[in-house]
């Protein structure tokens, strides 16, 4: 059972990734508020700030099918504190057509507010996303 909002809030982060893993898009957007700021590494709108709302979430998640055929991330370690989670972790991808893999280190900072994850944001360090966080490592 889950007892405070940090570890509800740790149970619904994970929940993104199986949904992410799965391709269950309808799943991943129940857990997202439907203007979630979504600020992934890669990606066509990265710098112009990532995507906005629920249709900017299919369209990245659209963007990388076309490049990935798996795309695979995992939460080795969720660290939950008030309305933010830090996943540690990497995403497992396969490079459509060349079929290169590759599973860099990653980090995740996800925000809450209500249940639902308002901002998902992509680190390359743990570090940059504890410190984001306000996390002590």
């Amino acid at each position: 059972m889950v007892r405070t909002v940090a570890e509800r809030n740790a149970q619904v982060a994970r929940q993104t990734f199986e949904a992410i893993c799965a391709r269950d898009l309808d799943g991943l957007l129940e857990l997202y508020d439907p203007d979630i700021e979504f600020q992934p590494l890669t990606g066509m709108q990265v710098e112009l700030g990532g995507y906005q709302g629920h249709a900017g979430v299919r369209r990245y998640l659209e963007e990388a099918a076309e490049i990935w055929d798996e795309m695979l991330p995992h939460a080795d370690d969720v660290r939950a504190s008030g309305d933010d989670v830090v996943i540690l972790g990497g995403c497992a991808v396969r490079g459509r057509g060349s079929g290169a893999v590759s599973d860099p280190p990653m980090a995740w900072l996800l925000t809450f507010r209500d249940g639902k994850v308002i901002r998902h944001r992509a680190y390359r360090t743990g570090d940059e996303a504890l410190e984001a966080a306000g996390i002590k490592d």
